[in-house]
């Protein structure tokens, strides 16, 4: 007994640490109806969960871990005010839930991010060193270039190699130029395709390299005058053209894709003194900026090298490294400090002071998951810094699905997220920490008598398998919403082109169905590009159309996909507001954004859109595309494929008893990247017996 006392007494020590919900004992049909929605949710049918919590609450009304999940069904279906409603309710009844708290504070901040203020000062988290003792890794890294995918390439100017260095600050792979090596490396560029431009300052050239990291040429050394000399800073445009800092020579020089000189600027002209000592160069709004070391200032020129400009900041110290953010921002390394300047009125922010003595800070980024990182040329250190905003907390987890069909083999799907709502990437299984409560039974004799207790705990998972991430699945699932109003059906051939259009250009795995926007719903077509093209054909036209609807159920029949998920509207540009239900713009926009399902919409007619309609894809992550727009629709495949999900799948092996189907298991996940974290709460059941 002495035992079991001691265990019972670690029991609560667990639990009173642990934020889940504790399962009370509910009514047998609450029961029923609570378990049923667990695992309807867990296969996505969110409809369904939402109707089976609201029934197990009807016979336990305070029940706080029914409130809890009530609330995640109504967030899922689009309905945050529902949502935040039943989670205040669930903290309330469990007389306080820090868990809640700081889920409905995230929620809330995703839900506008626009009423975030804009970080203003950055602290450092931690630091890559590139030597520790005899052991060196890189020395003088010279710029930072990040990924899509949350990895980064730096520049090692000391060391002559190229690092590829992932979201957690590991080394992954170093790129040396093979037998012939690179000569001193500066800087690089990296086009959609991965390929890289690397300068090297020793050689004068240019070094074109694949994406794996393999030679292809090289280019600059053109002679005499149109030679490099100590080639620094590049970037490159939209289309590929390469802008290069030739210092040697004090000037910029632009170079296509395949190495042929096209023009340089900045020497002295009738209009421009001419560069000192020029540095970073970066492009945003049709115009390229450079530095000037010597003079401590910024000039603009346009895409012809014709001198525009000078940006008057007095306050620069050495600047080197540009880059450009969201096309509204210049980021600036300067010496011993960043500066972000906003392009529309000048304004200056000191985001970050170096601590040491003699800094060389020269190329700063935020990475994919919005962490500013910065690279100490003298200290040979890649230094990351975080916003106070977001230290200690900021990312948002949120388990999906969970798979138990298979117990005691569990696998999840998740997605983080920072409380700006964007996709964080790169994770792997170092990021992750779970656990699940385990009930152990155990029988004693007391007296005469034969007892059962049965101990709860919360059990670390050590057999956490990580799967893999959604960022590398390149298959997509569409519904392409059609119009029907007599207006966009007159135009059938271009609908059927343009459905077929974007399925020829998506992957082979990827699928299509069509749905229309009718007055009464009704079924997606078959899969297939014949399947909608007879769909599209067979539409009969109906001036009641409803879009919100449509788009609704649109959305509802791509939940339980496991692809990259989109929806094509194909119209006139209208919404038919007039026909519009109970579902608001705000709650369809957040059951886009919640389900990450992205709204393209396809205009027919010269018509400009809505800002309804605009809205929707802006928020979704999509876009609207017109029928003479330049990019053409294939591009649609191609924006879906370049987001970033943020979503991972997870397995283990359970160590809980199946309880017959009948027992809830509670899974908790806590995610760290630095000093950022996040944790969710779920649970399961295995399947009934």
């Amino acid at each position: 007994m002495k035992k079991l006392l001691v265990l019972a007494c670690l029991t609560i020590i667990v639990f009173s640490s642990h934020a889940q919900f504790l399962q009370n004992q509910l009514p047998p049909l609450s029961a029923e109806s609570f378990r049923t929605g667990v695992e309807a949710y867990n296969l996505n049918r969110y409809g369904e969960a939402l109707a089976q919590f609201e029934r197990a609450l009807t016979f336990a009304e305070r029940d706080p871990l029914a409130l809890y999940w009530l609330g995640k069904a109504y967030y899922k279906m689009g309905l945050s005010d529902s949502a935040f409603r039943h989670w205040r309710e669930a903290s309330l009844a469990a007389n306080g839930s820090p868990f809640v708290d700081s889920r409905l504070e995230l929620a809330g901040a995703m839900e506008d991010p626009e009423g975030l203020k804009p970080a203003s000062h950055y602290a450092r988290v931690t630091e890559l060193t590139g030597q520790k003792g005899k052991n060196k890794y890189f020395l003088r890294p010279s710029w930072i270039e990040p990924l899509k995918n949350g990895s980064m390439y730096v520049v090692s100017h000391g060391s002559n190699e190229l690092l590829l260095i992932d979201a957690n600050g590991r080394i992954l792979k170093n790129i040396n130029g093979g037998t012939s090596g690179f000569d001193r490396p500066f800087a690089c560029t990296v086009l959609d395709d991965g390929t890289i431009f690397l300068s090297e300052f020793q050689s004068n050239r240019i070094v074109k390299l694949s994406a794996e990291g393999k030679i292809l040429s090289y280019f600059g050394s053109d002679g005499g005058t149109k030679s490099l000399v100590g080639p620094q800073y590049l970037t490159a445009d939209k289309d590929g053209f390469i802008y290069v800092v030739d210092s040697g020579f004090a000037r910029v020089v632009k170079y296509d894709k395949d190495g042929k000189r096209l023009l340089s600027f900045g020497n002295s002209t009738a209009f421009f003194d001419g560069f000192v000592i020029p540095t970073g160069i970066a492009l945003a709004n049709n115009s390229i900026y450079v530095a000037d070391m010597f003079r401590k200032t910024i000039y603009i020129f346009d895409f012809y090298g014709n001198f525009r400009e000078k940006l008057d900041i007095s306050s620069l110290h050495s600047p080197e490294g540009l880059r450009i953010i969201d096309d509204r921002y210049l980021l600036i390394a300067d010496s011993d400090r960043i500066l972000q300047i906003d392009l529309s009125d000048l304004s200056e922010t000191e985001l970050y002071h170096s601590e040491r003595k003699k800094p060389r800070i020269i190329s700063a980024a935020y990475d994919a998951n919005g962490e500013l990182v910065a690279a100490d040329f003298d200290a040979s250190e890649i230094v990351y810094l975080s916003d106070f905003e977001s230290r200690f907390s900021g990312l948002y987890v949120d388990i999906e699905k969970i798979h138990s069909d298979s117990f005691p083999e569990i696998s999840f799907e998740l997605k983080v997220r920072d409380r700006r709502g964007r996709a964080i990437s790169g994770l792997n299984l170092s990021n992750f920490y779970a656990t699940e409560g385990i009930t152990v039974r155990e029988k004693t004799i007391e007296g005469d008598k034969a007892v059962n207790h049965l101990f709860s705990s919360i059990n670390s998972i050590s057999s956490l398998v990580f799967e893999g991430s959604l960022d590398y699945v390149n298959d997509i699932d569409y519904i392409f919403l059609l119009e029907v109003s007599r207006k966009n059906l007159a135009n059938r051939a271009f609908i059927n082109e343009t459905v077929a259009s974007i399925m020829n250009a998506s992957g082979p795995s990827s699928n299509g169905r069509l749905l229309e926007a009718g007055k009464t719903a009704q079924a997606a077509s078959a899969p297939g590009i014949a399947a909608m093209t007879s769909a599209i054909y067979k539409a009969e036209a109906d001036e009641n159309w409803r879009f919100d609807s449509g788009l609704k159920l649109a959305a509802i029949s791509l939940f339980g996909s496991n692809k990259r998920k989109a929806i094509v509207y194909i119209g006139s540009g209208e919404i038919n507001t007039a026909m519009s239900a109970a579902s608001t713009i705000s709650e369809l926009a957040m059951l886009l954004y919640q389900n990450d399902i992205a709204l393209y919409s396809v205009v027919g007619s010269k018509d400009k859109a809505p800002k309804e309609l605009e809205y929707l894809c802006s928020k979704s992550g999509g876009q609207i595309l017109y029928a003479n727009s330049p990019a053409g629709f294939n591009s649609i495949p191609q924006s879906i494929l370049s987001r970033n999900t943020g979503r991972y799948l997870l397995s283990f092996r359970s160590e809980a008893a199946d309880g017959f189907g009948k027992s809830y298991i509670p899974l908790s996940l806590e995610v760290y990247l630095r000093d950022r974290s996040g944790k969710d709460e779920s649970g399961f059941f295995a399947a009934l017996r």
